[in-house]
């Protein structure tokens, strides 16, 4: 008895679907880093450096945009030096117990070595150590 042999279809990789799931985790990284971009205040002129990591916000980190003393703000609301370590405080709180804190410091290019005192004090008296300076890498 003859058998009749089946046709074998050969497997194809669909494009059209593809493209698609390619364009929505586009849209979805373009919008999500924007939101990223709204913890971070455009007027302040970083510092530069010849060498460094890309900046990835970590949980448990807070971003401190500062110009001077009397001018630092976290999450676009203005504080002044001396508040620090109870926003410090503040933030602690709403973390889990085992967590700790970072501080990452967007300090303005031309603030002086008098601020940037005044800030690790505050630091201090918040009961942070881990602080992390951040700067743009420059251009060759």
């Amino acid at each position: 008895m003859k058998l009749k042999r089946r046709r074998v279809k050969r497997g194809r990789v669909e494009i059209i679907p593809m493209i698609d799931t390619i364009v929505i985790l586009l849209i979805f990284y373009m919008t999500f880093s924007r939101f990223v971009e709204a913890s971070r205040e455009a007027n302040i002129k970083l510092p530069t450096t010849h060498a460094g990591d890309e900046f990835k916000q970590l949980s448990g980190q807070i971003i401190v945009n500062m110009f001077s003393a009397q001018e630092v703000s976290i999450d676009k609301q203005p504080y002044r030096i001396t508040e620090l370590p109870a926003v410090i405080a503040h933030y602690r709180r709403s973390l889990p117990a085992d967590q700790k804190i970072t501080i990452v410091l967007r300090g303005h290019r031309e603030m002086t070595y008098r601020d940037l005192s005044e800030f690790m004090k505050a630091c201090a008296k918040g009961g942070v150590a881990d602080v992390t300076f951040a700067t743009l890498e420059a251009t060759r």
